[in-house]
């Protein structure tokens, strides 16, 4: 095998994450396109339907756990926290006069991995 079997749940992990951001981007492109409503608005509806359908398929494609409300409610609060790490992450760097790129290569190469460990270890965990 070219990729060790330990790794394929990240893959996986990451092959959503792609998925996701078509969803995202493809309702922003629509609701842009067909309703002109104001861009943060035409967010918001996407980032509710794609974090839905992430949800959905990290459960069962990436971790194989059951779909259920609770396990939605924690892969929900990861994710906000997610936002809101991403957020204070942009701020620290415009506040200190960094180029933004320095921002958004912290952004790319963090929010991922504790995203995934943490959706791993909490969110998908088996049930006691």
């Amino acid at each position: 095998m070219i990729i060790p079997a330990k790794y394929y749940e990240f893959i996986r992990f990451g092959l959503v994450g792609v998925a996701n951001t078509v969803v995202h981007a493809g309702i922003v492109i629509v609701l842009m396109e067909a309703l002109a409503p104001p861009a943060f608005v035409a967010n918001g509806v996407a980032f509710m339907f794609a974090n839905l359908v992430s949800y959905a398929l990290n459960s069962r494609f990436t971790f194989k756990t059951p779909i259920s409300f609770m396990g939605y409610r924690r892969f929900l609060l990861v994710s906000l926290v997610s936002l809101a790490l991403t957020l204070l992450i942009t701020w620290l760097v415009e506040y200190l006069e960094w180029h933004y790129g320095v921002g958004l290569a912290i952004v790319i190469l963090v929010a991922p991995v504790l995203n995934y460990l943490v959706m791993k270890i909490w969110a998908f965990a088996p049930a006691r």
